[in-house]
C-alpha cells in the first residue's frame, strides 16, 4: 500500500485466531451490514491471483461488491506460513 497522506490516521481491526489476537492495518472501517446469503458468490475468475488467495467470496450489493476476506489465510501469509 502507498504511504498514508498527512491527514489519514491509521486504523486497525483486531481479529482472533487460533494463535491469538492479530491487528490488521485497514484503509477504513465501514458500516455493519446484513447480507442475503443468496447474493454470495465465489471470487470472480478474473480476480488477480494474489487477491484470490485471500478473498473467500463476494456478496453482490445494490451498487457495489462486498469482498469477504479469508482472515486465517491472510494472517498465515502475513507471518510467512505455507498453507
Amino acid at each position: 500500500m502507498p504511504p498514508r497522506t498527512g491527514g489519514q490516521t491509521p486504523t486497525n481491526m483486531v481479529i482472533r485466531t487460533d494463535d491469538g489476537a492479530v491487528s490488521l492495518l485497514v484503509d477504513e472501517i465501514g458500516d455493519v451490514l446484513d447480507v442475503d446469503a443468496a447474493t454470495y458468490e465465489r471470487p470472480p475468475e478474473n480476480l488477480d491471483p494474489a487477491a484470490r488467495e485471500i478473498i473467500h467470496g463476494v456478496y453482490k450489493l445494490k451498487d457495489r461488491l462486498l469482498l469477504v476476506l479469508d482472515t486465517e489465510r491472510t494472517v498465515d501469509i502475513a507471518v510467512g506460513r505455507v498453507v
